[in-house]
This record gives C-alpha cells, sequence and structure tokens, in this order.
C-alpha cells in the first residue's frame, strides 16, 4: 500500500465536518423529527391501532435518542482531531529539530582555487 500523505490541515478540515455535521444533523433530525410530530394521530382508535401507536411511540422515542447520540458525539471527535493536529505539527517540529546539524559547507576561494574548511 502506498504512503498517505497527510498534512496538520487534513485534520483541522476533518474537524471542521464534523463540527458542520453536527449542526447539520441536529437541525435535519429536529425538522424530521416536528414533521412526524405534524402528523397527528393517525393510527385510529380501534386495537390495531392502539397496537401500531405504542410500537410507533417507542421506535420514534429510540430513533429520537440515538440520534441525539450520534449528534452529541461528533463536538467530541472535532475537538480529537484538532488535538491531533496539534500533536502532529509538535511531532513534525520535534523531528526536525532532532536532526544532527550539518556544518557549514566549505568556502571556495577563487584567487587560488582552493577549498577552505
Amino acid at each position: 500500500m502506498p504512503p498517505t500523505e497527510v498534512h496538520g490541515s487534513t485534520f483541522t478540515s476533518a474537524a471542521g465536518g464534523f463540527t458542520t455535521e453536527h449542526e447539520e444533523l441536529a437541525r435535519d433530525a429536529r425538522g424530521i423529527l416536528d414533521a412526524i410530530s405534524a402528523l397527528g394521530d393517525f393510527a385510529g382508535t380501534d386495537e390495531a391501532g392502539n397496537t401500531f401507536r405504542q410500537g410507533y411511540s417507542t421506535a420514534l422515542k429510540k430513533a429520537e435518542t440515538y440520534v441525539n447520540a450520534l449528534r452529541d458525539v461528533y463536538p467530541s471527535v472535532a475537538e480529537r482531531l484538532s488535538g491531533m493536529k496539534t500533536s502532529f505539527d509538535v511531532a513534525n517540529w520535534a523531528t526536525i529539530e532532532s536532526l544532527p546539524k550539518v556544518s557549514d559547507p566549505p568556502e571556495y576561494s577563487e584567487s587560488d582555487g582552493k577549498l577552505t574548511p
């Protein structure tokens, strides 16, 4: 597998995506749940309608709980990605600073055509 090129901005972009998704998921889920709620009582009042209503209500509450849990995790993921960017940058600089110092190159003297250290 070829190496993947990663930059600190990779983490920043991903963090921004999770922040945006957090906001969009919250807005979209609320819109869908409000639209379902606006349907009103459509199941009827007979035994089948009551059974449906109970199951439907339970499923709707679970769906809302699951969506909210997912939505609430997104900011933590974004925060951790931002932390990874910081760690990545620190590691890059630590690597650069740990490289051995290269001595200055010899100087060339045009008058005698020699290199001097």
